[in-house]
């Protein structure tokens, strides 16, 4: 069990014993080197926080894309398994706030005059009893503005709509041979019913560019889920400890979301010590932590629809050791370079080269690699290539605009930052113990791996990533994530502190797991 210390005994950690969402909002400026410096809760939501002349504003911004035709946009059908929890797809969510399962949009433009139907699910209350009571049509009018239907209905006003039309605009476009979705068939079967139907336009793209700059209640909604996935993730560090199971650190990340309001989780929650910090993706989360690890925690809530993404990489121990604080200290001088360079007009690919050099650096500092510009062998198809020996341990971007997807289309991967960019940067280095083991026999990269297998038994099963959430407003960049230490003080000072949630802790019904999971 990782011992507590009183305040004294670590110089960052009277403040943060100071810190509560209360004291937040206080307009006081926290200590220096807090991580609450600049850190604010968020003002109370109205009871509309984003209102439906927002969403109205959205449709015709992306009717303007339309000339005379019939768009057809569906929400997600509910799941048959009436154990699986709903999500609506974000295209509909964004158009029409509406989170009810089974609901379609359909636009019509003749010259100047638009027409908007919303057909949802019919009140039924034999069906209401088991799901929960429904909208219909009078209340979803009431709650979009839009003029609604019942679905049985949709049939006879389409078949009006339709009548002499020639295009039909959908967005959700093909993707790859065979693949149809639910509207896509559904398309198909429109165009089989009225022969009047020339062709099919994707408007998918149209509406990708309206979604890249959020606008001051999405950035609201954003910074609520940004909130409260600091909030777990300052849980989670509290609590972490070597003989925990990773699954106990995953529960408490979703049950903290679940406890202040989110949805669901945004993505899948990531929680990965030892070997699993070094894979990106790694979703088990079953895993004993051990002394002398770190753990990656990459995580976010999804708040009225929007999620956060905030990672942070903690030993398990609660003190970084001297490898550890070496890889993890490279990984957050890419990121604060990426940050200095970060305004409107860059784009993340520039950022991202920034980031690569530094680390790239720190890799041959520490003897990973044997110089920020060198290369090894490598398979491109069937033919022999060279890569950057920096990508066997930095191999993904440095980040992705967020929203109602996690991965959110934003102006920074094209065209640079805007006001109204919502974005990360996630830097990291990932030792693979294995990192050497697949790399092609030639003659160079046999002479590359005895360079460099002592650098990797030393640094192995060490993986860090550390991202932040970003906001442009007024021309400014806002670091959202502010209140989720980052420095190495600071997070071993919040781990330090003894965690409300490990008191209830039942060690030995967790050990019941170690004896049913072959490994």
């Amino acid at each position: 069990m990782r011992p507590t210390l009183r305040s004294a005994a670590v110089p960052a950690l009277a403040a943060l014993l100071a810190w509560t969402p209360a004291a937040a909002q206080r307009p006081v400026p926290a200590p220096s080197g807090s991580p609450d410096r600049g850190w604010t809760l968020p003002a109370a939501p109205a009871s509309a926080p984003i209102p439906r002349e927002e969403f109205a504003a959205r449709r015709r911004a992306l009717a303007e894309h339309m000339s005379d035709g019939v768009r057809v946009v569906m929400g997600s059908d509910e799941s048959g398994a009436s154990y699986q929890a709903f999500a609506q797809t974000p295209d509909f969510r964004y158009l029409t706030g509406l989170t009810e399962p089974s609901a379609m949009l359909v636009m019509s433009r003749r010259g100047a005059e638009v027409t908007e139907h919303l057909f949802v699910a019919p009140r039924d209350p034999s069906r209401e009893v088991w799901e929960g009571a429904r909208l219909g049509a009078e209340g979803a009018a009431r709650l979009t503005g839009i003029p609604a239907h019942g679905a049985d209905e949709s049939d006879g006003v389409l078949d009006d709509l339709l009548r002499d039309v020639t295009t039909l605009y959908t967005l959700t476009p093909e993707r790859g041979r065979g693949f149809q979705s639910t509207e896509q068939q559904y398309i198909a079967m429109l165009r089989r019913e009225h022969a009047s139907i020339r062709r099919v336009l994707d408007l998918s793209s149209a509406l990708l560019d309206l979604r890249k700059t959020k606008t001051p209640a999405e950035l609201d909604m954003l910074r609520r889920a940004v909130y409260i996935t600091v909030l777990a993730q300052r849980e989670a560090m509290r609590a972490v400890e070597p003989g925990m199971n990773e699954f106990e650190v995953h529960a408490l990340i979703e049950g903290t979301f679940r406890r202040y309001g989110a949805e669901r989780p945004g993505f899948g929650s990531i929680v990965g010590s030892g070997p699993n910090a070094t894979t990106l993706h790694y979703r088990r989360a079953d895993r004993f932590m051990q002394d002398g690890e770190v753990v990656v925690m990459d995580i976010g809530a999804s708040f009225n629809g929007y999620a956060a993404d905030v990672t942070r990489t903690v030993p398990v121990n609660g003190r970084f050791s001297p490898e550890q604080r070496a890889v993890y200290e490279i990984v957050l001088a890419a990121q604060k370079a990426a940050e200095e360079q970060a305004r409107p007009g860059v784009t993340l690919g520039r950022l991202n080269q920034t980031a690569t050099r530094v680390i790239a650096d720190g890799l041959t500092r520490l003897g990973l690699i044997e110089g920020a510009q060198a290369t090894y062998d490598c398979r491109r198809g069937e033919a022999t290539a060279t890569c950057p020996q920096v990508g066997m341990f930095y191999m993904h971007g440095l980040g992705h605009g967020i929203g109602l997807d996690v991965h959110d289309p934003d102006a920074a991967y094209s065209g640079g930052l805007v006001n109204g960019s919502a974005f990360t940067i996630e830097p990291g280095i990932y030792v693979r113990a294995d990192a050497l083991d697949y790399l092609p026999d030639t003659p160079r990269n046999r002479q590359l791996i005895a360079r460099l297998r002592p650098a990797l038994e030393r640094y192995r099963n060490i993986g860090v990533r550390i991202e932040d959430d970003y906001f442009v407003t007024g021309g400014r960049v806002e670091r959202v994530t502010a209140g989720a230490p980052r420095e190495i003080a600071e997070i071993e000072a919040l781990m330090a502190m003894e965690s409300f949630w490990n008191r209830e802790r039942r060690p030995e019904m967790v050990e019941w797991y170690r004896g049913i999971t072959p490994r």
